[in-house]
């Protein structure tokens, strides 16, 4: 197993009593996609490949940072030669829906945006909007179960513009386990796993792509679909995201892979979202090469302690339509 030198940036966001009223950002509306809903985690960053240290991303409360706390209702907070949009700002009635696709167009804007999620429970997630030369943007987001705020920023020299629009969902499962992947565009086709305990990658015993998307393997009771595994897309290009959701986990250690598909640039960086238990743990990894496999991290279950790790396993020697080795 090759342990490579890259540095992590763990971040852990303790949840509060409520969920807190929302931030700025923005969007357009547009599609759902199909899946369950949310979590948090307890976090025990003492496992294997661990990095104890807190993300140098992380804001002083934990979890992803905010990037417009003084934005907090729903709507534009701008500034005089600050980008500028025509995007609506009505609340998105989302059903039972677990993912959102925004699309658009901001004017002034230079380099992409960003996006912050802030979920009941102080759930958060958050990352990049790609967003063109013209200013047309479209992005894929998870959403939890409840109401959450979406804000959208973008900046160029005069400052920041940002546009926040409330999320509702219902008649959703809240998961116990849910885990959220996004990479930047250096990589090409990342890809999110959980194993289930004493279970292999690229098995019945993993929850991926070729076993879970529409429908999960049969994991728990035979038979009982509620507490099977379920991802909600395989996003084959760049940024994602991917999530994984459970509900009703066996008793055992989970483990949290990431497959580096494609041809994509070996220094290319991911991002990987804990939500189990009511906290928020997001660990990032520097570089994942292609045919490389990263070891994010571990739930334990029942407790939902989350161990993370940086170990990265180099499995072109085992290789065909994905990882082969006995991992992990």
């Amino acid at each position: 197993m090759l342990l490579l030198g890259v540095s992590a940036c763990i971040i852990i966001d303790e949840p509060e009593e409520n969920a807190s009223d929302p931030t700025a950002g923005g969007t357009d509306t547009a599609s759902e996609s199909a899946s369950d809903d949310t979590g948090g985690a307890d976090t025990d960053p003492d496992g294997t490949g661990a990095d104890d240290s807190t993300g140098n991303d992380s804001n002083d409360d934990g979890g992803y940072e905010d990037p417009a706390p003084d934005c907090e209702a729903p709507g534009e907070c701008t500034c005089e030669g600050c980008p500028t949009s025509e995007l609506p700002t009505d609340d998105i009635l989302a059903g039972d829906a677990t993912t959102w696709t925004f699309s658009g167009a901001v004017n002034g804007a230079q380099g992409d945006g960003e996006f912050f999620i802030e979920g009941p429970g102080g759930r958060t997630f958050g990352g990049v909007i790609p967003t063109d030369e013209s200013g047309a943007f479209e992005f894929e987001t998870p959403l939890f179960c409840g109401e959450q705020l979406v804000k959208c920023v973008w900046s160029n020299e005069d400052g920041q513009y940002a546009l926040v629009t409330r999320v509702i969902t219902e008649d959703c499962i809240e998961p116990d386990i849910r885990v959220g992947l996004t990479w930047t565009e250096l990589g090409d086709d990342f890809e999110l796993h959980l194993v289930r305990p004493g279970g292999q990658i690229n098995t019945e015993d993993d929850c991926t792509w070729t076993t879970c998307v529409g429908s999960g393997p049969d994991w728990g009771e035979v038979g009982d679909e509620s507490d099977d595994p379920r991802k909600d897309v395989d996003n084959t290009g760049a940024y994602g995201p991917e999530n994984i959701f459970l509900a009703g986990p066996q008793d055992g250690v989970y483990t949290v892979l990431v497959e580096h598909w494609g041809t994509g640039d070996p220094s290319a960086p991911g991002t990987v979202t804990f939500n189990v238990d009511g906290v928020t743990t997001v660990v990032e990894i520097d570089a994942l090469a292609p045919q490389e496999v990263w070891t994010a991290g571990t739930i334990e279950w029942p407790g939902g302690a989350v161990s993370v790790g940086q170990e990265v396993f180099d499995c072109s020697g085992d290789w065909a339509s994905g990882c082969t080795a006995e991992l992990p």
